[in-house]
């Protein structure tokens, strides 16, 4: 017996339910100006890291380094630049590639220098000989607080990632060389000079906490991108014919092909496991993970990708845009490839704690973005997608002119209307809601900001009337699961308390919802379905 309350409306549904607000850019003369990464506090401010080279207006400043400087810059909600700061090393370079915020609105950035970086309010780092990681604390008004070198003395070190703890802790991954990788008072041996996977962990004053390396023959490592959840650290990258270990545990015991990789631990460094997916030419870009026991990783796709239960193969010669599913035991899920016959990248990927995650990516000419046929105005288009954590694509959103437009990056605020903001760089003009941008020469790095509105149309419209067999839920009450019937395939899921608040769940996509995480009472899910309706039922909660 269904002793509950149902409710559905079946009226046209707009996915696109998505657009660009406003776009910003800075760049010089070179063609060296990216925005690597975005963050934001939590006044709703929006902060840009990366690298310009020339003299650069931000639109509150300009900074005219010698050589590459890496940059931070604020902006509030509106696209308004608030400040920006360099790091510059005369005339050798410096690059921004991380940011994270903390709850306390801490800022920290990282990256790699050549020579003595200059950050500003009186704060500099000597490197030991080629490029050396940074990590920086900035405050919300631009000063930097302290910053802490990592590396060796023998080899070009960098850090690409950088997550935070709830409890304050920072963490960057990245690699390493050299027969000894320092990081402060810690110092790891590297038997044969060979370039190594590392991750590192301070506390806000900059105190090193831990650090560790790989271990493993061959130059053909890298570490891309690091999340958190759970006080368990995820970190992807890509493996070249090479084996490594991380912590005593084998991530690949084999040297042949290029494999992707993730890798977790804990936040003392321990690794709990590590899975590498070949063979062709595969890396994981980007990777987030939310408390909800959801691992998402964006990334390239070359060849053939040997996956636990399919096989997944590049259209063509080139790079194409590869997702990917993991819970956080590291079980695989699902993974889906799509590609044009030229170079198409997925490269960074947010989780926004509810079961989704945000995507940005470059594709050229035509491809098929699971189920949606985008085509590029001329040369590389960007794109950023909503996907659920078992695949399906909610909403995809193409933007660029006529010339280059590449989405290194994306972000989603969890303040006010919580928009989405993708950056990366571009050339020739572009449109993006009321803004117009036009990069100087040789390509600007660009931030814009979109809003996704989908979930907020979905709650606010749905009516509580009438019965209907649309949406089958059982048992009800319920305990820890739910198991879900539709009439026709699901793109999205949300639950909803008697507030109208939307609460996190955990779908296996094949019918089972997870709810153990609510709390006893009523509440209604809605389900998008391919057709474009939108479909609910209510359920009680013991």
């Amino acid at each position: 017996m269904r002793a509950f309350l149902s409710l559905i409306l079946l009226l046209p549904f707009n996915l696109c339910a998505q657009q660009w607000n406003w776009a910003v850019d800075a760049g010089g003369g070179g063609n060296t100006d990216f925005c690597w990464g975005i963050a934001t506090d939590s006044q709703g401010n929006a902060y840009w890291a990366g690298s310009i080279s020339g003299s650069a207006d931000f639109g509150c400043t300009t900074i005219s380094p010698s050589a590459i400087a890496g940059v931070l810059a604020k902006y509030d909600s509106t696209g308004t630049c608030i400040w920006a700061r360099s790091i510059t090393v005369g005339f050798n370079d410096a690059w921004a590639y991380g940011i994270a915020i903390d709850a306390q609105d801490r800022i920290y950035i990282t990256g790699s220098y050549d020579g003595n970086a200059d950050f500003g309010n009186g704060i500099t780092l000597n490197s030991l000989g080629g490029d050396d990681i940074f990590l920086a604390r900035y405050d919300t008004d631009g000063n930097c607080l302290w910053a802490r070198r990592g590396g060796s003395s023998g080899s070009n070190d960098e850090a690409r990632g950088v997550a935070v703890s709830d409890s304050g802790e920072v963490f960057i991954t990245g690699v390493g060389g050299g027969a000894i990788i320092a990081f402060d008072a810690i110092s790891i041996p590297n038997t044969g000079n060979w370039k190594q996977i590392v991750v590192a962990c301070y506390d806000s004053s900059g105190t090193v906490q831990w650090a560790k390396a790989s271990t493993g023959n061959g130059q053909g490592k890298s570490a891309r991108a690091i999340s958190i959840a759970n006080d368990r650290l995820y970190i992807t990258g890509w493996l070249s014919f090479t084996a490594a270990a991380f912590d005593g545990l084998a991530i690949t015991t084999d040297a042949i092909a290029s494999k992707l990789y993730v890798l977790a631990c804990n936040v003392h460094g321990d690794a709990l496991w590590a899975n590498a997916y070949g063979s062709g030419e595969h890396e994981g870009i980007g990777i987030a993970a939310d408390t909800l026991g959801n691992v998402f990783v964006s990334g390239r796709l070359w060849g053939a990708l040997y996956l636990p239960d399919d096989t997944l193969n590049s259209v063509s010669a080139n790079n194409d845009i590869l997702l990917m599913g993991l819970d956080t035991a590291g079980t695989f899920r699902w993974a889906m490839s799509t590609g044009s016959a030229l170079n198409d990248v997925a490269y960074d990927v947010e989780a926004d704690g509810l079961g989704n995650a945000y995507v940005s990516a470059q594709f050229l000419q035509t491809i098929d973005f699971f189920g949606t046929p985008l085509t590029a105005l001329g040369s590389e288009d960007l794109l950023v997608a909503r996907v659920t954590n078992w695949g399906a694509v909610t909403w995809v959103k193409q933007g660029g002119g006529f010339m280059r437009d590449v989405g290194l990056c994306v972000h989603r605020s969890n303040v006010g209307s919580k928009p989405v903001y993708v950056g990366g760089y571009y050339f020739g003009p572009a449109t993006y809601g009321s803004s117009t941008i036009d990069d100087v020469q040789n390509g600007d790095a660009m931030m814009i900001q979109l809003s996704d509105t989908t979930i907020v149309d979905i709650v606010t419209a749905l009516p509580q009337h009438e019965r209907d067999e649309e949406v089958l839920l059982f048992p009800s009450p319920a305990g820890d699961r739910i198991t879900l019937r539709t009439a026709r395939p699901i793109m999205q899921l949300w639950i909803t308390s008697m507030l109208g608040e939307i609460m996190p769940l955990r779908y296996d996509g094949k019918g089972t919802l997870d709810v153990s995480a609510l709390a006893p009472g009523l509440y209604y899910l809605r389900a998008l379905l391919n057709d474009g309706s939108v479909a609910g039922e209510a359920f009680v909660k013991d």
